[in-house]
């Protein structure tokens, strides 16, 4: 699921998306501190799902909730708030739940599974092996690249973990010997590239890409790496110290898998 976070403090943006993984894990997210950054990210991505702080300095999350029912009528909204007397006016624009700070895992789990707008569910499901050297296959058949830094791009976005990466970030990754303007050129080849080779066996929906924002569809992914992540049982023992060996970048992921 694609899903917005909005809030002015950082950190509650970042235990609510902890709560949202407990209860429902392998999404995509994007974040904003307040009504331009949030209306951006309505507008320039597939948002299913926004949730709203409604205390922020400026224009309140009610305020934001109200323009967004103008642009995208068919996004879910929950209110996410301290203070219960902004319940009715939540409720009076038909939004798909309001909560209460400190957000319980039981109410989230209850909102969850009653939003207003159905979100659809892709059937098509790619298969990513993290462990080891990364690889990925679909329909039972490995995904062929026409060059390799694409895949090292999608490793590199799968290993955010449904977090977006700005080109910055991402040619400070791939490209770390290379001068700024010439990353930035190569990427965008490379982005190209990407979105050719998946749109010719049906996965464009895979790469998410808007303006100077990366990510990948975690919804579309069947990943060894998010499963053990998650604690799952039939993967506590699937990481044996190896972890996309092909790229360099990774020891820092293999550094944290061995503290995890």
């Amino acid at each position: 699921m694609n899903i917005l976070i909005t809030d002015d403090e950082k950190y509650m943006r970042e235990d609510l998306q902890e709560a949202i993984e407990r209860i429902i894990p392998g999404n995509t997210y994007w974040f904003a501190d307040g009504y331009d950054s949030a209306i951006e990210q309505i507008k320039s991505n597939d948002i299913e799902l926004a949730f709203l702080d409604v205390n922020m300095p400026g224009k309140s999350g009610i305020e934001i909730a109200k323009t967004i029912k103008k642009l995208r009528p068919g996004i879910n909204i929950v209110i996410v708030t301290a203070f219960a007397e902004f319940a009715l006016s939540a409720l009076r624009l038909f939004v798909s739940g309001y909560i209460l700070k400190p957000v319980m895992d039981e109410e989230l789990r209850e909102v969850l599974d009653n939003l207003r707008n159905p979100i659809a569910e892709s059937d098509k499901i790619v298969e990513a092996h993290c462990f080891g050297n990364f690889d990925v296959f679909y329909q039972g058949k490995s995904v062929s690249f026409s060059r390799q830094k694409e895949k090292e791009l999608l490793a590199y976005l799968i290993c955010l973990n449904g977090s977006s990466a700005n080109r910055a970030e991402v040619c400070a990754n791939l490209f770390e010997d290379t001068s700024e303007q010439k990353s930035y050129e190569h990427l965008k080849k490379i982005v190209a590239s990407l979105k050719k080779d998946l749109g010719e066996i049906g996965l464009e929906d895979l790469f998410i890409h808007n303006r100077n924002s990366y990510a990948v569809n975690k919804q579309m992914l069947d990943c060894d790496y998010y499963h053990y992540l998650n604690s799952e049982e039939d993967y506590l023992d699937s990481y044996h110290g190896e972890f996309m060996n092909q790229y360099s970048w990774a020891e820092v992921y293999i550094y944290e898998l061995e503290n995890y």
